[in-house]
C-alpha cells in the first residue's frame, strides 16, 4: 500500500479508532495516544495490507489488544526492589533457567502454528478476549473461534507430550 492510499485509509478510519479506543480508556489523551499507536503498528505492516481480507478487522483488533494492553500495565502492582531480589534469591538457577527455556519452546512453538490459529491463541490468551469478541474482530463465529482454539491447543499439547517423551528417553 502506498503512502498516500494509507493516508485516506487513516483518514477514513480515524473516528472508529477513536470510539474503539473511548470505550476501553477513560481519558481522553489516552484514547488520542491509543489511534496514533494503532495507526503506526499498521503503517510498519503497511505492504502487507492489500494481502489482508479486512483491513478494518484488522485494524480493529489491533486497536482492542492496545487497549487491553494498557488497561494491564495498570493493573500492575509494582514490588519493592527488595521483595523483587529476596523473590528471585529464592529460586534456584537451574529452575529458572528450566522455567525460561520452556517460555522460549511454547513462544516458538506458538510460532509455528498456521497463522489462523495463533491469532486466535494470542488474542485468547495474551489479549484476554472472549470469543465473542474475537468472533467479531475477525468476523468469523464463535464457532470457527472455539474450534481454531481446540486445534492449536490440542497441537501444542502433542508438541508438549512429545518433547516430554524425547526428554525422558
Amino acid at each position: 500500500m502506498e503512502r498516500k492510499e494509507f493516508c485516506t485509509l487513516a483518514k477514513q478510519m480515524r473516528a472508529d479508532i477513536l470510539s474503539l479506543s473511548r470505550r476501553f480508556l477513560k481519558e481522553e489523551s489516552e484514547a488520542e495516544d491509543n489511534v496514533q499507536d494503532t495507526l503506526l503498528r499498521l503503517w510498519t505492516i503497511r505492504e502487507k495490507l492489500d494481502e489482508v481480507r479486512s483491513v478494518q478487522a484488522l485494524t480493529y483488533a489491533i486497536c482492542k489488544n492496545l487497549c487491553v494492553s494498557k488497561l494491564r500495565k495498570k493493573r500492575i502492582i509494582p514490588m519493592e526492589l527488595s521483595d523483587e531480589i529476596r523473590l528471585i534469591s529464592t529460586h534456584d538457577s537451574g529452575w529458572m533457567l528450566e522455567e525460561k527455556e520452556n517460555a522460549q519452546w511454547l513462544e516458538d512453538n506458538i510460532a509455528e502454528l498456521p497463522f489462523s490459529q495463533m491469532q486466535i491463541l494470542k488474542m485468547s490468551q495474551q489479549d484476554g478476549l472472549e470469543n465473542s469478541v474475537i468472533a467479531e474482530v475477525l468476523g468469523i463465529s464463535e464457532v470457527t473461534v472455539r474450534t481454531a482454539l481446540c486445534k492449536a491447543r490440542k497441537n501444542l499439547l502433542e508438541k508438549l507430550m512429545k518433547r516430554n517423551q524425547d526428554i525422558i528417553s
